[in-house]
């Protein structure tokens, strides 16, 4: 167990093991000896600090705090030995320095030699060209296609300037040791000199120079601070969204009465649970919202390095939940690949007088969990509950067409989905669906039950009435969710055929008491449910108006015809002043 030694290098802040810290001094106090005459020791030591606070950076990572002896030795070795080079002849029994490591280049704008702001200088020294082919390419491409101005004003804010003498080195593709430092700043003193007296023979280029410095500054100055103003929004978005999906997760997982985890969880195969695949979407789609805000964060603090550790988790949770989902959605869909269905005839009893009335109801247990819902606002056409660990559903629906003889019957067909037809008729082989018939009155469930341990596929009832010619049926308020698209004479909508008598003719059903206010396909009019049994319907033959408590009034050719209480008034002719309210 080593102690360690805090230590300032090139202004970065270093934690150093102690027997680094001691051979790391030694070959500082080394360099500066063999600078100690030289002209620029001063900046030469900076730069050199400099570099090699660098270097220790890119071997610190996160599972790695502290400067070790082996990065010292790889660094120095890189660096190179004061003894090694210098004005002295190199001994012959000298074993030859160490080789440097590949150098990469980058491109910087170069401020020892530039006209404006050293962009030209900088390109030609990445590629090893002289700079005055590529101001002459620019000069071409702007008197050729007017962009080599704007070219150059892009280049001078995109590329940073070359200040260290370690930029400079790697700009021109030298290894950064300390002998290319020395060399680079003697150099850099030749080059002030010679940049002083360039600048009192040519003072406007030099203040041209200046106020393009200058305006690249602000450019620069307004790019930060739109990169900031977009990082607190990338930040403010993730999180909005990752809370967004939390709620979402505790308001179907967490919510005391809900029953979603249970009957979605029949819909996944068996081994697999809704709330594990729930979890895994929110991992997919609620992941990129978090690197994005974590990316706004390290833009709004200035943090250049990303930390290794959370992108790899990042993108380890990611993919797993990804596959988690990829695999459930292919084993689900293959599950609903076929459909097939099983056709049941079932004869009624005939009723006396030739006249039907068609009801439904609901059992207890469904009276229990559906006498919230708001009948004339619910759309769907499909429930899906538990009741005694099984599974319901209100997915039934009731159609009347013409019998081929003069007795009243039903057929029940069940459809389900499966990874074949055979598994599919399987499915449906299970459905359990049960009606009532008392003498005239025939009451259909509003829902069917799966037996218990089967899984749910997409399983539905068609109910097909087949009514003899010259019958009659009375079609209850309460089928207003179980009929579907019924075909008759008038076209009236699914709607409006309740409540209203039908006869059976050899044309179609045809409605016996309706007032010709009800809404029929093709018709060019407005048909507004007001809620709670309320409606108003106006069209070019009239007006109709339905109240909470079932009272009519129509208002057409006919009059104005009220009805309520089992009662109907008629006022034909003048003028009119009636109140529903009045006394019958």
């Amino acid at each position: 167990m080593n102690k360690t030694v805090t230590v300032n290098i090139g202004g970065i802040v270093f934690h150093i093991d102690e027997n680094a810290y001691e051979r790391f001094k030694k070959y500082l106090e080394s360099i500066r000896v063999h600078f100690s005459g030289s002209e620029g020791r001063d900046e030469i030591m900076e730069d050199i600090e400099s570099r090699i606070a660098e270097m220790f950076q890119d071997r610190i990572r996160d599972q790695k705090q502290v400067v070790t002896l082996t990065d010292v030795e790889e660094v120095t070795a890189l660096m190179g030995m004061p003894e090694q080079f210098g004005d002295e002849e190199k001994k012959v029994n000298e074993p030859a320095a160490p080789p440097t490591s590949t150098v990469k280049r980058r491109m910087f704008r170069n401020p020892d030699d530039k006209i404006l702001g050293g962009v030209c200088s900088g390109i030609s020294a990445y590629f090893d060209i002289d700079p005055v082919w590529t101001r002459l390419i620019l000069v071409f491409a702007f008197f050729a296609w007017g962009t080599g101005f704007l070219l150059y004003i892009i280049l001078w804010i995109v590329l940073p300037k070359a200040i260290t003498t370690a930029d400079k080195l790697q700009m021109r593709g030298e290894p950064v040791t300390i002998e290319n430092i020395q060399k680079n700043v003697h150099d850099e003193l030749g080059q002030i000199k010679k940049n002083l007296t360039d600048q009192q023979a040519k003072p406007i280029t030099g203040t041209i120079s200046k106020i393009f410095d200058a305006i690249v500054q602000l450019v620069k100055m307004i790019f930060t601070i739109i990169g900031k103003i977009i990082a607190v929004f990338f930040i403010l978005f993730g999180m909005i969204m990752v809370f967004a999906i939390f709620v979402s997760l505790l308001a179907i997982l967490k919510v005391p009465g809900t029953q979603y985890p249970e009957v979605l969880n029949q819909i996944f195969p068996t081994g697999f649970h809704f709330s594990f695949a729930l979890i895994a979407a929110a991992l997919v789609v609620g992941i990129p919202f978090i690197v994005l805000g974590y990316f706004g964060a390290r833009v709004l603090l200035n943090i250049k390095k990303s930390s290794r550790i959370f992108n790899l988790s990042a993108f380890g949770v990611w993919i797993s939940a990804l596959l988690v989902c990829i695999i459930l959605g292919v084993t689900v869909a293959k599950d609903f690949s076929e459909k097939q269905s099983i056709r049941k005839e079932i004869p009624l009893l005939q009723p006396p007088g030739g006249v039907v009335v068609l009801k439904a109801v609901k059992s207890d247990e469904d009276k229990k969990q559906y006498d919230n819902w708001d009948e004339d606002e619910w759309n769907g056409d499909l429930r899906l509950s538990l009741s005694d660990n099984q599974l319901q559903s209100k997915d039934v629906k009731l159609d009347i067409v013409p019998a081929m003889s003069d007795s009243f019957s039903l057929s029940q067909i069940s459809y389900a989905r499966g990874s074949s037809k055979k598994i599919a008729a399987d499915h449906a082989s299970h459905i359990s669906y049960s009606f009532n018939q008392i003498d005239s009155i025939i009451t259909f469930n509003r829902y069917f039950t799966i037996e218990k341990d089967e899984k749910y596929r997409a399983q539905k009832i068609q109910l097909v009435l087949h009514m003899p010619v010259g019958s009659k049926i009375v079609l209850d308020k309460s089928l207003r969710r179980l009929i579907y698209d019924i075909e008759n004479v008038e076209n009236v909508l699914d709607n409006d055929m309740l409540d209203r008598t039908w006869e059976m003719t050899k044309e179609g059903l045809k409605c016996i008491d309706c007032t010709g206010q009800e809404s029929k396909i093709g018709d060019m009019d407005v048909d507004h449910h007001i809620g709670n049994g309320s409606r108003v319907h106006i069209s070019d033959k009239g007006v109709y108006i339905k109240g909470d408590n079932d009272e009519e009034v129509s208002i057409d050719s006919n009059g104005v015809v009220i009805r309520k209480n089992g009662k109907t008034k008629v006022y034909k002719g003048g003028n009119v002043d009636i109140k529903i309210g009045d006394e019958w």
